[in-house]
C-alpha cells in the first residue's frame, strides 16, 4: 500500500470549489503515484507490476499491488541459506517450479529492499503542487 500526505492548508481560500480541487487533485496525485510504482516495481513479470486505486475519497487514495510479496521486495527479507528451491533458470532468471528436477540453493541469510515505493513517493511529491494547478485552472475557469 502507498500513501502520500498532502498539506491542503495552502489550498484553503478556494471557497465552495476547494471540495471538488480536492477530490480531483487527489485523483491526479493517485493516477500519477501509480503509474510512477508501477513503473519502479522492479519485477519485470507478473503481478507486482498491476498497480490499481484500491480506494478513493476526498481525504484518501489508497494503492495497492494484488502481489502478496510486495513487503518483502520493498523492504528486504529474511531467507534460509543452504535452502534448496526448485525451479530453472532462463535468460538469466530464475523461474520458481515446484516439479523441477533442477533448481537453486540459497546462499545470503538477508536480500536487502529494493524501496521502490518510496523512490515512487520521492519521484511524485514535485509534482503534486502542478497537479494541483491544472486542476484549479479547470475547475475555476
Amino acid at each position: 500500500m502507498v500513501t502520500v500526505d498532502i498539506d491542503m492548508a495552502q489550498y484553503k481560500d478556494l471557497g465552495p470549489s476547494m471540495p471538488e480541487i480536492r477530490r480531483r487533485g487527489l485523483e491526479r496525485i493517485a493516477q500519477d503515484t501509480q503509474k510512477t510504482v508501477d513503473k519502479l516495481s522492479p519485477i519485470d513479470e507478473g503481478v507486482l507490476h498491476k498497480w490499481f486505486i484500491h480506494k478513493l475519497t476526498d481525504d484518501e487514495a489508497v494503492i495497492k499491488s494484488p502481489a502478496h510479496y510486495v513487503g518483502p521486495v520493498n523492504y528486504g527479507h529474511s531467507q534460509r541459506p543452504g535452502r534448496f528451491i526448485p525451479g530453472t533458470w532462463k535468460k538469466g532468471k530464475f523461474r520458481y517450479d515446484p516439479k523441477a528436477e533442477g533448481g537453486m540453493v540459497l546462499k545470503r541469510s538477508f536480500v536487502p529492499g529494493q524501496h521502490f515505493i518510496e523512490r515512487s513517493i520521492e519521484d511524485v511529491k514535485p509534482r503534486i503542487d502542478e497537479h494541483f494547478k491544472v486542476v484549479i485552472s479547470e475547475v475555476l475557469e
